[in-house]
């Protein structure tokens, strides 16, 4: 496991949070460790991942809608998506191959050693705190548009 996911780790045991089903991607040469849950809006579970390795960047994903983008709506979600990048600086939205609509938050974690990191878990969780807010004002309308 590398050094951000132990600190991660310990921040999560320390505070009791069982929310995440945790997995280390074997062969990775950037020794990633995929933390899984969600976050509910308007009712929904979204699927949250927190992606930590060794790089100096660690990310929140959240998969907003599966099949988002169809061959009726491409355009306008299009637009969407662009315009919602130049408003929001902490959150890029993208579509994958499958055409799930994708936010992702990348966050700078330089560091090699556990004392680089004394902070993650709150910076996760502080980020996760605006990550939410941002999901509860905007879901409504981009299901307006997808669907």
């Amino acid at each position: 496991m590398n050094v951000k996911a132990e600190v991660f780790s310990k921040y999560l045991e320390e505070k009791k949070i069982e929310a995440f089903q945790v997995e280390e991607i074997a062969d990775d040469p950037q020794h990633t460790v995929v933390y899984r849950s969600h976050v509910v809006v308007e009712g929904q579970q979204l699927p949250t991942l927190v992606l930590l390795d060794d790089s100096v960047f660690s990310m929140i994903r959240v998969q907003i809608s599966p099949k988002a983008r169809t061959e009726e709506n491409e355009l306008a979600v299009l637009r969407l998506v662009s315009e919602q990048n130049m408003k929001f600086k902490p959150f890029k939205l993208y579509f994958d191959q499958s055409g799930a609509l994708i936010l992702d938050v990348c966050l700078l974690t330089p560091g090699a050693e556990e004392k680089d990191f004394p902070m993650l878990g709150d910076e996760v969780y502080g980020m996760f705190d605006v990550l939410i807010k941002f999901l509860e004002e905007n879901y409504r309308g981009w299901m307006k548009e997808i669907w």
